[in-house]
């Protein structure tokens, strides 16, 4: 498992460091880790939501195999990365977030997506007002030693469950909304 995320962490670091949407440097040529780690929260943000969205509410209790995360649990729980690994990282706690029970609170399609777009709200928001020195500090959460860690970590997180959630979509029938748009463009071009 440690291989397998210090795959996607290389991955994803790579990714940010070569897209062109985001800004590799700053104006005095540093590389801007926020303005990447917001980039990169914002694709997911608007892939997992509208997978959220497609999703209908009776599918929210499915899953896939017994012990498996439902689709809510797998939405809730990336709500719960946002919200949790951003105040450990630094940002002041969303209030009244508790991780316990969190992921099993609600099946309610249209609470589980506002809670997802909070999330993400919270935790762009408040990786943008971190300081270099802040993603500096020291922290005590697993295997990464800074908050910048842990933020590079959200950055994966978010990623690595949107990638469930696709799967969790076609295994239900579901193209994800931007496949399905690309696949209405080149029809459309092809007429």
């Amino acid at each position: 498992m440690k291989k397998f995320c210090s795959a996607v962490a290389i991955l994803i670091l790579g990714l940010i460091a070569t897209s062109p949407r985001v800004p590799a440097q700053t104006a005095a040529g540093n590389y801007d880790f926020r303005a990447g780690a917001i980039q990169e929260i914002k694709e997911a943000r608007q892939e997992i939501v509208s997978l959220a969205e497609a999703m209908p509410q009776e599918k929210y209790t499915w899953r896939p195999a017994e012990g498996v995360r439902s689709v809510s649990e797998v939405y809730l729980h990336i709500a719960a990365g946002n919200f949790g690994l951003a105040s450990l990282a630094g940002v002041p706690p969303y209030p009244g977030f508790k991780f316990q029970g969190f992921e099993k609170s609600t099946t309610d399609k249209t609470k589980i997506i506002e809670l997802l777009n909070q999330s993400f709200d919270y935790a762009q928001d408040g990786i943008s007002k971190l300081s270099d020195a802040d993603l500096l500090k020291k922290v005590n959460f697993q295997q990464y030693p800074t908050a910048g860690d842990v933020i590079f970590h959200l950055v994966a997180h978010d990623h690595e469950h949107l990638g469930q959630s696709i799967a969790y979509a076609r295994m239900n029938g579901i193209v994800p909304p931007w496949t399905a748009a690309a696949m209405q463009k080149r029809a459309a071009g092809s007429k």
